[in-house]
């Protein structure tokens, strides 16, 4: 698989983002300005169904656009979460959500495992796909909530 970038700013704020946040501390240093935050870039998006018309109101010749994101977040406390997520939506609109969230850990066993629930404010879902947002209008603003669950590759 080939990805292609169209712009390159994104990759090198990711760069950025990431050497920033690259000093591990250790039990004996004080914690560093960054703790609590994590810092994501997903270059791709893989979508699991094609863009076609499936409502009068959408375009034609609808098609899913090159998709990426960056995002901050920090962690409060054990469970609350707040953060900021830019993107390019699937249709090539650059969107971005700012949000509150939970998140938990619902496996013993499985330390690393959380599922999460945020809701916030997102804007970029424009005419003519202002409504593949549920609570969203035609100016791009709306409301919405997002579940995910992922896995902590580090302790940190």
């Amino acid at each position: 698989m080939s990805i292609a970038l169209s712009k390159p700013w994104p990759v090198a704020l990711a760069c950025l983002l990431a050497c920033a946040g690259a000093g591990a501390e250790t039990a004996s240093e004080a914690p560093s300005r960054l703790s609590g935050w994590t810092f994501g870039y997903a270059p791709y998006t893989l979508h699991y169904s094609d863009a076609k018309k499936e409502h009068d109101w959408e375009p034609d010749e609808q098609k899913h656009s090159y998709v990426w994101l960056l995002q901050a977040e920090k962690a409060l406390d054990e469970r609350h979460i707040a953060g900021l997520a830019i993107f390019n939506n699937s249709f090539g609109q650059f969107t971005q959500y700012a949000y509150y969230g939970w998140q938990f850990r619902p496996f013993d066993s499985m330390p690393r495992f959380y599922a999460k629930l945020t809701g916030g404010i997102i804007h970029g879902y424009k005419e003519p796909y202002e409504k593949k947002i549920p609570l969203n209008h035609k100016s791009g603003w709306g409301i919405t909530a997002i579940p995910a669950i992922g896995y902590d590759f580090t302790p940190n």
